[in-house]
């Protein structure tokens, strides 16, 4: 008998690995992010040892590693070593359900209540973890359902911690269901509780895509974005650091002059709105200032907002590299200047505020952030605060984290109700509007058709997100607290001899 529950739970862990690899990372699949912790939950409910917990994180260890290898900031044994600490971190809410839930069982069986142990503590996990975390709210649940709109629509509600708990509730449900032998009389109630949230949060995605404008029935503005070269960030430094500014100078000004020159081309194509992606510049300052100035003249001369992110190099210097976005408006004067603010320390970049600003325009409010800074949504509520209908991404990326960091960008449209476009260096160029709905997109080089030229939405829809913010977090803090009160309650009682029917709460 024993040997037979082994192998049960063993083939429980193993198919719990193998869900792993395409529940988050470079092979996301949409579904496996629910089911996948079904099984650890139930390995972890009904393995009989303790050791089960060593082994139930190796398997989580690895197969979270694997699918994120070369899509984080660390490689070789520090990859390894780095995915560890976030399988330590992701393993808390299944050891906290561990703690909590025995203490619940009611003659030998789990009441309704314990399914949101696991839940809350994974939104109270995301909603601390985002904000503190240097790489902001990468790798959150949320994520895995970019390619299923109806879900993604309720972090215009709720942000991204309402579609974990969401999917953070499913296998906690089929489990607490398990348990109680899917005895349709004993699991009725719960079972039909998480059907109705689930129906509420895809009947509004439904209901809010259908009642979305066609874009052919908004006004638009013609956005340009272009991508001219792949700039290779590490060579150019080297080439700095090791043959000086002269060899590093002939290298980046033909790159700056490439881009001034299509701009011109995109003016004349009729675009009022143009952004190069990040790093198009990169170049001592005297270099980025020319470039500047010319833009500058360029925007003034045709009427068009011309977005020109660089990197400024200060040789024999102190100062940090600088990592920025120039808008040059209608005047010439520039209307943003915004420094980025995501990933500065890993990078060792001049650290931007966090403020995002916005500016009126003809063609609806325009605001912009770069790359990384889309990580972190709490910052970015501030373009739906300040109701942006049109929000500018240059980003650059590398092979691993392509698409899905270009992906990231959509949940930031979707909260906020603000059009996003994202030109990008080595990666996808995608433009949304505030639905989350592709208006274009390219990937490659300008020849190879990352040239977009699109019609994008000067108004953008209202969504709730913006003004309460991640108050789903606050809420789950709270429950976890009290769930972790009631349940050491009981088991103190328990501990007693008080009868379980005298504090049972179903």
């Amino acid at each position: 008998m024993y040997k037979k529950l082994l192998s049960t739970t063993t083939l429980f862990l193993l198919i719990f690995g193998l869900l792993n690899l395409f529940a988050s990372g470079r092979w996301t699949l949409a579904a496996a992010t629910w089911i996948a912790p079904v099984f650890a939950l139930r390995y972890l409910y009904t393995h009989p040892q303790r050791r089960k917990f060593f082994f139930y994180f190796l398997v989580f260890w690895i197969t979270l590693s694997i699918p994120w290898y070369g899509a984080t900031p660390m490689f070789g044994p520090a990859h390894f070593i780095f995915m560890a600490v976030n399988a330590l971190i992701g393993s808390i809410p299944f050891f906290v359900d561990r703690w909590l839930a025995p203490k619940l069982r009611q003659h030998g069986r789990l009441p309704f209540i314990a399914t949101f142990i696991y839940p809350t503590t994974g939104t109270v996990l995301e909603f601390f973890s985002s904000s503190s975390n240097p790489l902001g709210n990468f790798g959150a649940t949320g994520y895995s359902q970019y390619g299923v709109p109806v879900l993604t629509q309720i972090t215009a509600v709720t942000g991204m911690l309402g579609l974990t708990f969401l999917i953070s509730w499913f296998p906690a449900i089929v489990n607490w269901a398990w348990d109680n032998g899917f005895e349709w009389a004993r699991i009725r109630v719960g079972v039909v509780a998480f059907g109705l949230a689930l129906l509420v949060v895809v009947g509004y995605g439904t209901t809010r895509l259908a009642a979305a404008p066609e874009i052919s029935t908004q006004e638009t503005v013609t956005v340009a974005s272009f991508t001219l070269v792949e700039n290779q960030v590490g060579e150019l430094n080297t080439l700095l650091n090791e043959e000086g500014v002269a060899a590093f100078r002939e290298k980046t000004q033909p790159v700056h002059a490439q881009y001034l020159a299509k701009t011109e081309e995109a003016i004349a194509a009729g675009a009022k709105i143009i952004l190069w992606p990040e790093l198009a510049i990169i170049g001592v300052e005297e270099d980025v200032q020319a470039v500047l100035a010319q833009g500058q003249a360029m925007a003034q001369e045709a009427g068009v907002y011309l977005a020109m992110p660089v990197m400024i190099h200060f040789p024999n210097s102190d100062r940090l590299v600088e990592n920025k976005m120039y808008v040059a408006g209608l005047d010439g004067r520039f209307v943003i200047e915004h420094t980025k603010y995501g990933g500065a320390l890993i990078e060792g970049t001049l650290a931007g505020s966090g403020e995002i600003q916005v500016v009126a325009t003809a063609y609806g409010t325009l605001s912009g952030i770069i790359c990384w800074d889309t990580n972190f949504p709490n910052t970015v509520r501030q373009v739906g605060q300040q109701q942006a209908d049109i929000l500018l991404s240059p980003s650059k990326e590398w092979d691993a984290i392509n698409p899905m960091h270009a992906e990231m960008a959509v949940f930031r449209a979707i909260e906020n109700g603000a059009a996003v476009v994202r030109q990008t260096d080595e990666g996808l160029s995608i433009v949304v509007d505030g639905y989350g709905r592709t208006l274009a997109s390219g990937e490659g080089l300008a020849a190879d058709g990352n040239y977009l030229l699109v019609e994008v939405p000067t108004s953008s829809p209202t969504t709730l997100y913006p003004v309460i913010g991640d108050v789903v977090g606050i809420v789950a803090t709270v429950g976890l607290v009290v769930l972790a009160s009631y349940a050491l309650f009981i088991a103190r009682r328990q501990h007693r001899g008080v009868p379980e029917t005298a504090v049972a709460i179903s």
